[in-house]
This record gives structure tokens, C-alpha cells and sequence, in this order.
């Protein structure tokens, strides 16, 4: 008889011990979570405040220097499109076999 209280009662401390871990596990998630919402927020705010900055930067300027600006633009993009590879040229691209 004794012996099978006692095997119960193993039995109910296992019990306790597993639900306060999962609970842990649950927090834990949960404040990873939560870091990652705040991170992208964070990225969000940087991103909307620099693009006010750039706004205002070429705003401040004269005619002259912001139409100098935009054809610098466009000759910094039209180089930066030309030196990207095309999408299908990942799909087919040969692949490197490793040295084992």
C-alpha cells in the first residue's frame, strides 16, 4: 500500500516539475518574440527617419545641385542594375562541388 502512494507521489512531483519547464519554454518564446517585434520596429523608425533626412537634404539644396544629384542617381543605379545578376542566372547556374 505503501508503496503505491509513494509511486504516485513520484508520479505527481514528475508531473509539477515537466508543466513548470514547459512554462519556461512558453516565456522564453514569448520574449524572443517580442525582442524580434521590437527589433523590427526599431528598423522601421530608421528607416522612415532617413528617408526624412534625405528628403530634406535634397531640398535644402538649389535647382542646379538637386538636378546634378538625380542624374547622379540614375548613373549609380544604371551601374548598380548592370553589375546584378539576372534571376534565372542563379536558377542555372552551375554548381561547385566540394572538396571532401
Amino acid at each position: 500500500m505503501t508503496k503505491i502512494i509513494r509511486q504516485i507521489l513520484i508520479l505527481a512531483m514528475c508531473l509539477l516539475l515537466s508543466v513548470q519547464v514547459f512554462s519556461q519554454q512558453g516565456k522564453a518564446a514569448a520574449a524572443t518574440k517580442k525582442n524580434e517585434h521590437i527589433k523590427e520596429e526599431n528598423k522601421k523608425a530608421y528607416q522612415k527617419a532617413r528617408k526624412k533626412t534625405i528628403k530634406h537634404r535634397r531640398e535644402i539644396q538649389t535647382k542646379e545641385t538637386r538636378k546634378r544629384m538625380e542624374e547622379a542617381d540614375k548613373r549609380a543605379d544604371a551601374y548598380n542594375k548592370r553589375n546584378d545578376k539576372k534571376w534565372y542566372q542563379e536558377i542555372f547556374k552551375k554548381k561547385k562541388h566540394r572538396k571532401r
